[in-house]
């Protein structure tokens, strides 16, 4: 067991026991191992805050969402029904519009309107109206958009998804895309590693393959003398005293949990709390072991990023182009897609109002110009730059000698 904790290595007067971190953060790295030990246990640090950071701010988003954004959304689809069915009123009433080009602008932006509702969420009789406007059924429509948009996601990524399959909407066409997509690279790779396996399985291969065999073994049993080391000083079972008893119970949870994650950097954070290890143990680390550990901690950085990263990923349709986002763009960026909606409802409830009138209604029609659908499907050129595969990296070819 390490000797007691010296003042040198921490505030004087305070019983605060320091981090991993915060004891590295105190001495210079002595060699490039050490100064690569004493990085990856910092950005772990950062990286868990950042976890913890969008963690804790999925709540409040969800909150948010619920108690904001969904009623905005459900209002405002439902002044824009109250719109569809004040158009098909009006052409109804024979006489209420002048001439044909009218009749026309004005039936050209009900179906446009009602298929933009129905893309939302059905309605059985929004759909009869949009049917009897409209030369293809609301069903017929969607199925033609499908089928472009398949044939369109095939030819961008090389894919055959075949005849057969079909799609109600761009979201499922899209994952069917990628999970063909992942079979298709999984089933190269299989190919690949089997041609590798039969052309290098040579003597010199073989013994390649067992040392980063025992290499592997080697980094677990680093782990595992880390574990065993804790779980000998802090088994409650050889503590009479309860209170101490109870103590080293939620220790050794804390170590067991640490340890089924792979958590090298929280198993040596209590090591540091029990006093089992000191700054001048983490300083002058065997070669070996430290090189086990460097490799432990990058393993473990990458999980964690990965895992803040799917966190965060629903995230960048609201702020696309952020860097570095933060819960607080998010928040800005849901602030400012509440306001929009609550300006889109004023708009329809005041076009509501005016369309009632003939006079308005023909003025605004004169000066519209020809409706334009937005269609999720008519452009999906960005899916060869999010799914296609990075390409391999170049192999610089060995300089000649002069």
């Amino acid at each position: 067991m390490a000797t007691p904790r010296q003042s040198s290595l921490f505030d004087e007067g305070s019983e605060k026991t320091l981090s991993v971190v915060e004891v590295l953060d105190r001495a210079k790295p002595t060699d490039k191992a050490q100064a690569t030990f004493q990085r990856l246990v910092t950005r772990i640090e950062q990286q868990r805050a950042s976890f913890k950071l969008w963690h804790d701010y999925l709540p409040r988003y969800n909150q948010r969402v619920s108690g904001e954004l969904i009623p905005l959304h459900d209002q405002l689809w439902q002044y824009r029904q109250n719109l569809a069915l004040l158009f098909d009123d009006i052409l109804s009433q024979p006489g209420r519009l002048r001439g044909k080009r009218q009749r026309a602008q004005l039936q050209q932006l009900l179906v446009g309107l009602i298929q933009e509702l129905l893309d939302e969420k059905p309605d059985s009789a929004l759909e009869a109206i949009h049917d009897k406007y409209n030369d293809l059924t609301y069903a017929e429509d969607q199925e033609f958009s499908m089928a472009l948009s398949q044939d369109m996601v095939e030819n961008i990524l090389g894919i055959d998804l075949g005849d057969e399959y079909s799609a109600s909407n761009l979201e499922e066409l899209l994952v069917k895309a990628e999970q063909e997509l992942h079979a298709r690279a999984f089933q190269q790779q299989q190919e690949r590693e089997q041609r590798q396996a039969k052309k290098h399985k040579t003597r010199k291969a073989e013994e390649a393959d067992a040392k980063r065999e025992q290499a592997a073994r080697e980094i677990s049993q680093s782990v595992r003398e880390v574990y065993r080391k804790l779980a000998s000083a802090l088994h409650p079972d050889r503590e009479t005293d309860h209170a101490v008893r109870q103590q080293r119970t939620e220790q050794m949870q804390r170590v067991n949990q640490a340890y089924e994650a792979g958590d090298l950097l929280t198993l040596l954070n209590i090591q540091l709390e029990i006093e089992q290890i000191d700054a001048e143990h983490l300083a002058t680390l065997p070669v070996q072991r430290l090189a086990h550990y460097n490799q432990i901690l990058k393993e473990q950085l990458a999980e964690l990023k990965a895992e803040t990263d799917s966190v965060i990923a629903p995230f960048m349709r609201l702020v696309p182009y952020a860097r570095h986002l933060t819960p607080d763009m998010v928040d800005r960026a849901l602030g400012d897609e509440l306001a929009r909606l609550e300006a889109m409802i004023v708009q329809v409830k005041d076009d509501l109002e005016d369309f009632k009138d003939s006079s308005k209604l023909a003025a605004s029609l004169k000066a519209a110009k020809p409706y334009v659908r937005h269609d999720e499907f008519d452009d999906l050129s960005y899916l060869q730059d999010v799914f296609a595969p990075a390409a391999p990296a170049r192999r610089k070819k060995p300089g000649k000698k002069r």
